[in-house]
């Protein structure tokens, strides 16, 4: 276990429920298979944090909504996953929230990561972990991905940060851009990293099934996923 002070890491989570899960990839597949996926999508971000905190020291929680999804979230984490809910109403509000509870008890830095990206690494955690490490309190790290957003973001100090989580068109193409202007306009550091893809839409998991035949990905939940989805096709 490496010995520096912790770095906070928030699982930011949503139930896996049929009709609410993955609705625009529920539109190509259905939902009862689009929920079994983001339950695997989780299952395999969460395997990655772990897998993170055996390279840097990480002090893990899950912030889930909507407030009646603990008992769900936590059968599906298992133990080692304290439960918070976390929910604003506001997306960039409900982050820099998370953010500011992590940094209460890890104040070297918070990193928060989205729960749909499977093919993400403990490596890549690891390697945000030990960026902030390195920075100053204008550090930000972000991990792209590859629709115009990020899945990753760690930052040193929400007060130098703040104007990342303001109101702004979220789940769209330009967030990345828009997070870099202010970034630059804060004069905040920005490292970063290799960009991942998350899994919206039906192109995605094109993508996600052709990188799995083809690599040595980890994601194991998200690949006994897919076999029994191929395995049930009539």
């Amino acid at each position: 276990m490496p010995s520096e002070a912790p770095i906070g890491f928030g699982l930011m989570c949503k139930p896996p429920r049929p009709g609410t899960a993955k609705t625009r990839l529920a539109a190509a597949i259905g939902p009862d298979r689009a929920a079994r996926l983001a339950r695997a999508f989780l299952k395999d971000c969460a395997a990655a944090a772990v897998a993170a905190a055996r390279l840097q020291r990480l002090d893990r929680a899950a912030f889930f909504r909507p407030a009646d999804a603990a008992t769900e979230i936590g059968a599906i984490l298992g133990p080692g996953w304290p439960l918070e809910f976390a929910d604003t109403g506001d997306l960039g509000a409900t982050m820099q929230d998370v953010l500011a509870r992590l940094l209460q008890r890890c104040p070297g830095g918070a990193i928060i990561m989205g729960a749909d990206v499977p093919l993400i690494t403990g490596e890549a955690i690891a390697a945000a972990a030990r960026s902030l490490r390195e920075g100053n309190d204008r550090r930000v790290v972000l991990i792209p991905s590859v629709d115009g957003g990020y899945c990753l973001i760690g930052v040193r100090s929400l007060e130098a940060a703040a104007s990342l989580f303001a109101p702004m068109p979220w789940s769209t193409s330009g967030v990345l851009r828009e997070t870099l202007s202010r970034a630059d306009a804060a004069g905040l550091t920005v490292q970063m990293l290799p960009p991942q893809r998350d899994i919206d839409e039906a192109a995605d998991l094109d993508w996600l099934r052709a990188s799995l035949a083809s690599g040595d990905a980890p994601a194991a939940f998200t690949r006994a996923a897919l076999a029994g989805m191929a395995e049930a096709r009539p």
